[in-house]
């Protein structure tokens, strides 16, 4: 027996963590490379691999995309990803689109990524033709290539839910009309900018395809960095070395949205992180806040955090201070833009952060996975990394100059739906202070409750609610009965079958506010049998009875549709224990358990829920 054959998920694990740890330290071509081929040698079958870590990625192309597949295998592996990469035969992504038996869907692939080059899309002459051209013939040209493209995806989104990244082309620097291109009524940079519009509008609304910015990606990079003419001409490859990382790079921001590894927090230092120099022995007058253009450089930073915080990103300190002179710069300081209601908590003490840090997550009732530590020690930026792996650490440049550009550079805050509620998180999250504040002030958790005076909407799912919904089912994990995952596509097909399912949203307001759509539930229609394919509310308002409502609201359909027997199902992950006990709690009995399922059934002809008193209900 071969000492392969012998190694244990111990020692594969080892090994795969040490491959990426070498390539994490210097992520180089070549390392990448070496990588790859080390890491295809380890028998991988053998490891114990969560389903929903594994991803499936298809690539797509009219040219050499091999050592693309090499980053995006290395980059999904290094967030904790198990990959699994097909890649079609050179310039065969209409063949393999078409053909309902090709090797393409054979595969089910979670992503696909298309990446088309425009000289695929136009005849070898279109280039020193371009100048005799007439409009006419421009816009012919425009549109035969919009309705290939829009062909191809019409009939890939009907035969898969993969999530579909369709690259747009890449507009050149150069142009045969020189500096007169701009005064052409459609020049050859006009002619590829009006396709890679009309593409963004084409797809704008679509909740499975989406159109990257490759354009932009290059004009960042540089548009004659981003390929490299020798690889080209030799191997038909498209993108240069330096350009593989950016590239894949902006696709894993898709990849992570797609498997649920976002980040939801920003964790921040103070001093000189929000503003220049020591509080302690600057002063609140002596600190850099404005003024001259280091100051500047600390405000724009907190523009673009606050930016963050109104797309739903949670901002927290955990600074070590004097709490009275930092909370004051905070509320007073004429300069800051953060105020303490942008600020989800804080911990202002002289504590060991990582410490800090484990209250955070507790607090904000979030895993340390969704956090991001952002802290201008080295010192501390490597005790928090060794202690807390799961944290994300910023290597915060030494200048504030670039505070901006490597918050900018970071992929990890991307969500495939973005929903008023989210947008909305942060003031949710202050309103949560001043509940917890209220809670500490009444003698009995009754007492409390009622003192909310609390209304509960439960509505049918519709388009408008339907982004959210989606949201809640990829984000939520720790009061999740099941943690299953649904795209927004999904969820859609679901709604638009109710003879087969019916999804609830739940919506709670009380004396602090309005806190969104917090709920969701999947029920599936079986004859006289109702399933919960999915029960799972945001952390935000566990402990307030709220899911005993919910529940009873689905027992009171099933009951008018003559449903006999209500089943729940618990599978367990590693965060949603706090749910572990729902059904039985509410006189549900157990009928088979292993160690992936745990089912419940409530007999309806015998038992109920009670809705709590003190809570009103708006229902559809």
């Amino acid at each position: 027996m071969s000492f392969r054959n012998n190694e244990t998920d111990k020692t594969i694990e080892s090994k795969l963590k040490d491959i990426l740890e070498a390539v994490r330290k210097e992520p180089t071509y070549l390392n990448y490379w070496n990588a790859y081929k080390r890491i295809r040698r380890l028998d991988l079958t053998k490891l114990s691999v969560d389903e929903k870590k594994r991803v499936k990625i298809a690539l797509l192309s009219s040219f050499t995309i091999e050592p693309l597949a090499i980053y995006l295998d290395i980059e999904s592996r290094l967030v904790g990803l198990y990959p699994e990469i097909y890649i079609s035969p050179f310039n065969q992504y209409p063949q393999e689109i078409l053909n309902d038996e090709s090797e393409l869907y054979k595969f089910d692939p979670d992503l696909i990524i298309i990446a088309v080059h425009a000289e695929a899309l136009l005849e070898e002459n279109f280039l020193p033709r371009f100048v005799l051209l007439s409009e006419e013939e421009k816009r012919e040209r425009q549109d035969e290539i919009i309705n290939h493209l829009s062909g191809l995806l019409s009939k890939l989104v009907s035969k898969t839910k993969a999530l579909v990244l369709l690259n747009n082309l890449v507009v050149p620097w150069f142009s045969p009309l020189g500096i007169l291109d701009d005064k052409m009524e459609l020049g050859l940079k006009r002619f590829f900018q009006e396709i890679n519009q009309r593409l963004a509008d084409l797809y704008r609304e679509s909740r499975q395809v989406y159109v990257v910015d490759v354009d932009g990606l290059a004009s960042r990079h540089g548009k004659t960095r981003s390929l490299n003419y020798e690889m080209y001409y030799r191997g038909a490859f498209f993108f240069s070395e330096s350009f593989l990382p950016v590239i894949a790079g902006e696709y894993m921001g898709y990849i992570k949205a797609l498997k649920n590894l976002m980040r939801k927090c920003i964790v921040l230092d103070l001093d000189n992180v929000l503003w220049g120099g020591i509080l302690g022995e600057d002063g609140f007058d002596g600190i850099k806040l404005g003024g001259d253009p280091v100051g500047r450089a600390y405000m724009d930073f907190q523009r673009l955090l606050l930016s963050y915080y109104n797309r739903g990103i949670l901002l927290a300190i955990n600074s070590k201070n004097n709490f009275d002179e930092a909370i004051r710069v905070i509320r007073e300081h004429p300069n800051m833009i953060l105020r303490e209601k942008n600020f989800a908590a804080m911990r202002i003490n002289w504590r060991d952060k990582v410490e800090n840090m484990l209250e955070l997550s507790s607090e904000l009732n979030i895993g340390l996975d969704s956090m991001v530590f952002i802290d201008d020690s080295p010192q501390e930026r490597e005790r928090m990394r060794q202690a807390l792996p799961e944290v994300l650490v910023v290597d915060l440049p030494a200048s504030p100059f670039r505070y901006c550009q490597a918050l900018k550079e970071l992929n990890d805050f991307n969500t495939l739906v973005l929903s008023e509620e989210d947008k909305r998180r942060g003031e949710m999250y202050y309103a949560r202070r001043k509940r917890r504040q209220l809670m500490e002030s009444k003698r009995t958790l009754e007492e409390f409750l009622k003192s909310l005076d609390m209304t509960v909407e439960i509505k049918y799912a519709d388009k408008f609610s339907i982004p959210r919904i989606t949201s809640l089912i990829n984000r939520t994990n720790q009061f999740n009965l099941t943690t299953r995952r649904y795209t927004q596509a999904e969820v859609e097909e679901m709604n638009s079958q109710p003879e087969k399912f019916q999804i609830y949203s739940l919506r709670v307001m009380d004396r602090f506010g309005d806190e969104g759509i917090v709920g969701v539930a999947i029920v599936r229609k079986d004859g006289k049998n109702w399933i919960i394919d999915s029960f799972l509310m945001s952390c935000r308002v566990i402990g307030r009875k709220i899911e005993t409502v919910f529940l009873a609201k689905i027992i009171e359909d099933a009951k008018r549709n003559g449903v006999s027997y209500l089943i729940g199902e618990y599978i367990p992950t590693k965060k949603n224990e706090p749910a572990k006990s729902f059904y039985k709690d509410h006189g549900f009995e157990k009928i088979h358990e292993d160690e992936k399922i745990t089912r419940w059934r409530l007999n309806l002809e015998k038992s109920t829920v009670k809705m709590p008193e003190w809570v009103r209900v708006k229902n559809d």
